[in-house]
């Protein structure tokens, strides 16, 4: 044992480059995974201590609808009789978004005595929502001065805002003057992003004067607590919900459950990219060693050694690898948190990112794979090293007729591997994990078939330039006869082109639907909105400001909307109740249901859900759905189901009378103006802004600025997607310069014959760049036809199942050009250095055998 230690080491010392790189490539891997992890962990846990901060230790809250609670519901509760049980904690609380220099904050209104009373007299510092005063000055202008402010100190600080300044917020686009009477200096993480005010300072910004946004509610754990509970649900009128502050926090993050998927979907390619690396590194070592193993084996080496100690290489490698990859994870994490937060912020809802998180289940994990790829990996070339006979190991010619036997048995696990996938998708409906299964079983089933189509496609090529180029003849000869080291690099770039190419399709077939679904939904020509966030309650035009837009000049029709959020039998539903003009109808394209019934059956009280809300929900046209109203529940029928990529979790289509009948809120958030034959835009626009001028400050925008702006959303949300296969690209890159570095090694005397034979150094370095070419080019008509399969699954399964979007499926030159010179620029990269060295290195030492 201890000469096959000293043979490994001489070997590996002697070989470090090819080391290096599968080190490298699985270092990446498994980087790509803790990244995105670590980027996830920490949005979800910055908005956790968004939510702690603000519910302090209330263990319940009573929510209302989208006008919130009177407020003289909390007086009714504070006095509800308790006998024999304890009194249940409650404090009233009003929440809203406000802008402060170009920066997104929560505003939260409350009662500081009721709040410091709920969380026990502790305050901020323990991480409640009510906070202690530093003295008498700050609880005197707490009551009594306007606009009345307090922050945490980073939040001041990024600000740029001292204690005792004033400075301007925006609410639903009306500005206001706020001063900042102190700052909270031991409040946790989760204040920086939140301002802190009296509530009936909120209620007067927010304009929700005699509303609250929810109460508060502690109650002990045990028969007490659920006694307590029980009463208060008793005392609480039909349109209100007492429910668990955790509940909140699971509903709102499972809204990204599909993205973060998607993402860790998109790393584990890196790391399977990486399988292949680590494979064709230990497959190279084993035949680079293949006289030594063979000549120990003869002195009395068992296979059981030669197993353990290829094994223990691979174990070496794999925890190296997973240690360096944990550490380059925590480095693109850094940049990658910011890239997906901006990503939920568009697409999900406000959180405000500070500092990476790092689960130590996350490292575990990403150290276990790591070990676990490299042994996986290792095993089949480690099996073979230890079966071979000693006098069989000596003879290269078996090992690679073992190739080409191996490369026809894994076309034939191809075939098993695609033929499992499409039946996954089959037998499994509605399984997103399934869905994945399916994918990664066809780019596995890629990757076995791309070496037996090397070699034909090489032997096929060979014998078509037999008489034309004698060179070419040779050099297309060589890959096929050096399969055991080409077919592995190009199986690895094959995986990663046909992820690329999948997923470059799948991106722009979803680039293509979103620029026809915005050109045929946005009728109107002009949109009028309060800025904000779409649900929250002070998102609302003002009517005095709707009446004088309405009146400018060239709008001859209009639309309104106000968006929200409700409870249903099913979970909280994003709603979006509408008054649409005539010429708004035809912007609905309908899945489901005929538009010649559900619109008028829409105008008769019947809503309409978009497809992705149907497929959630599992709703189809006649179909009810029961949602909490002013009035109680109310079962309201499905007219129809229309396409809508605007919300991923899908949304309710209601009538905006029907919605001020059911919720009692008369207000209205945006405006789509339909001008006149002969009005201009840019000049309406002009006059509009000028109706609102001193007013209310609004986003008005036209046509063509929205579909900008989505697109631009669109585009931002990709980023994360492209960064992830370009990593992934990357590795595979680095799997097929690993590749030609040991095949060069080992032709070194072949190369060395052929240029005493009359072979220029010129032409032996183009003979090595155009076999590197020719790989290239073979991984990228294997992986062809598997990135369509991809693109197919990617369009109609994982996104179908992830988000219930239809897509249509686009096709470009640019997508295959794309991936035409991404296989050229890595083949002819990993060409380079050995076609330089094959044309200068020595001829006698070329020659001499090892």
């Amino acid at each position: 044992m201890s000469a096959l230690r000293a043979a490994s080491l001489r070997h590996l010392l002697r070989h470090p480059a090819q080391l290096a790189l599968a080190f490298l490539g699985l270092t990446l891997g498994v980087g790509t995974i803790v990244a995105v992890d670590v980027a996830t962990a920490s949005a979800q846990r910055a908005f956790e201590l968004s939510l702690e901060a603000v519910n302090g230790a209330a263990t319940h809250r009573i929510a209302g609808g989208p006008r919130g609670i009177d407020e003289r519901l909390y007086v009714r509760l504070r006095q509800l009789p308790s006998p024999g049980v304890p009194r249940p904690l409650l404090a009233p609380v009003i929440c809203g978004y406000v802008t402060v220099a170009g920066r997104l904050l929560q505003l939260i209104g409350l009662d500081p005595f009721a709040a410091a009373e709920l969380n026990g007299g502790t305050g901020a510092r323990s991480g409640g929502a009510g906070f202690g005063m530093r003295g008498a000055n700050e609880a005197r202008e707490w009551f009594t001065a306007a606009g009345s402010v307090m922050v945490s100190a980073p939040l001041a600080y990024e600000l740029g805002i001292a204690p005792g300044a004033g400075f301007d917020l925006a609410v639903g686009g009306v500005r206001h003057g706020a001063r900042l009477i102190g700052v909270l200096e031991e409040a946790g993480p989760g204040f920086d992003g939140l301002i802190l005010t009296d509530i009936s300072q909120a209620q007067e910004w927010l304009g929700a004067q005699g509303r609250l946004s929810r109460i508060d509610v502690r109650v002990p754990a045990g028969a007490g607590g659920a006694t307590v509970l029980a009463r208060l649900r008793a005392a609480l009128p039909p349109e209100l919900a007492l429910e668990g502050t955790r509940r909140e926090a699971r509903e709102t993050f499972a809204m990204t459950d599909a993205f973060t998927t998607n993402l860790r979907a998109m790393s584990l390619l890196a790391l399977l990219v990486g399988t292949l690396l680590i494979y064709g590194a230990v497959s190279f070592a084993v035949l680079q060693r293949r006289a030594i193993i063979g000549v120990l084996r003869a002195l009395g080496a068992t296979r059981g050694e030669v197993l353990a100690l290829m094994l223990g290489e691979a174990a070496a490698l794999g925890a190296a690898g997973g240690a360096c990859g944990i550490a380059v994870g925590l480095a693109i994490a850094h940049g990658l948190v910011g890239l997906v937060s901006r990503t939920i912020n568009d697409l999900y809802f406000v959180v405000a990112v500070r500092s990476v998180s790092v689960p130590a289940s996350t490292v575990a994990l990403a150290f276990t794979a790591a070990v676990a790829t490299a042994l996986v990996a290792g095993l089949v070339p480690a099996l073979e090293a230890a079966g071979s006979a000693p006098r069989l190991a000596l003879t290269r010619s078996m090992l690679e007729r073992r190739a080409v036997h191996l490369a026809r048995r894994l076309a034939l696990v191809s075939l098993v591997l695609a033929l499992g996938a499409a039946a996954t998708v089959l037998l499994s409906s509605r399984s997103l994990l399934a869905g994945f299964t399916a994918l990664f079983m066809l780019l596995a089933a890629a990757a076995a078939l791309t070496p037996a189509a090397l070699h034909a496609l090489a032997r096929s090529l060979a014998s078509l330039l037999a008489r034309s180029s004698p060179a070419a003849r040779l050099a297309c000869a060589d890959v096929a006869a050096s399969l055991s080291r080409t077919g592995v690099a190009v199986a690895a770039l094959g995986m990663a082109l046909t992820a690329m190419l999948g997923v470059a399709i799948m991106v722009e077939s979803f680039r293509e639907s979103l620029r026809e679904w915005l050109s045929q939904t946005l009728r109107a020509d002009i949109y009028v909105s309060a800025p904000g966030v779409a649900e929250s309650l002070e998102r609302r035009l003002d009517p005095q400001v709707v009446r004088a837009l309405l009146a400018v000049p060239g709008v001859r029709a209009h639309s309104e909307g106000r968006r929200t959020t409700v409870e249903s039998a099913r979970g909280p539903v994003d709603l979006n109740a509408v008054s649409l003009a005539p010429e708004s109808h035809p912007g609905f394209i309908f899945v489901r249901g005929d538009p010649a019934r559900a619109w008028p059956q829409f105008a008769g009280g019947a809503i309409l859900v978009t497809e992705p809300l149907a497929w959630r929900l599992a709703l189809a046209p006649g179909d009810t759905l029961a949602l909490a109203t002013a009035l109680g529940p109310k079962a309201l029928t499905i007219a129809g189901v229309y396409r809508e990529y605007g919300n991923d979790r899908g949304e309710v289509l209601m009538d905006l009378a029907e919605y001020r009948r059911l919720f009692g809120d008369d207000g209205i958030a945006a405006l789509g103006l339909y001008l006149a034959a002969d009005a201009s835009p840019a000049r309406v626009m002009e006059d509009l802004r000028a109706a609102a001028l001193g007013r209310q400050a609004l986003l008005i925008r036209s046509n063509a600025d929205i579909r900008a702006l989505s697109m631009g959303i669109f585009e931002r949300t990709f980023v994360i997607t492209r960064v992830l296969y370009w990593l992934a690209a990357g590795v595979a890159a680095l799997g097929l310069l690993s590749a030609l570095l040991a095949w060069e090694l080992s032709r070194s005397r072949e190369l060395a014959l052929l240029r005493t034979l009359g072979l220029t150094p010129g032409s032996t370095a183009l003979l090595v760049i155009a076999q590197t070419l020719f790989m290239g080019v073979a991984a990228l008509l294997a992986a062809i036809p598997a990135g369509l399969l991809t693109a197919l699954t990617l369009t109609e399964v994982i996104n179908r199942r992830a988000f219930g979007w239809h897509i249509d499926l686009h096709l470009g030159v640019a997508q295959f050009t794309s991936a035409l010179w991404l296989a050229l620029a890595a083949a002819l990269a990993a060409g380079l250095y050995p076609g330089w060295r094959a044309a200068h290195m020595p001829l006698a030492g070329g020659l001499r055998e090892e």
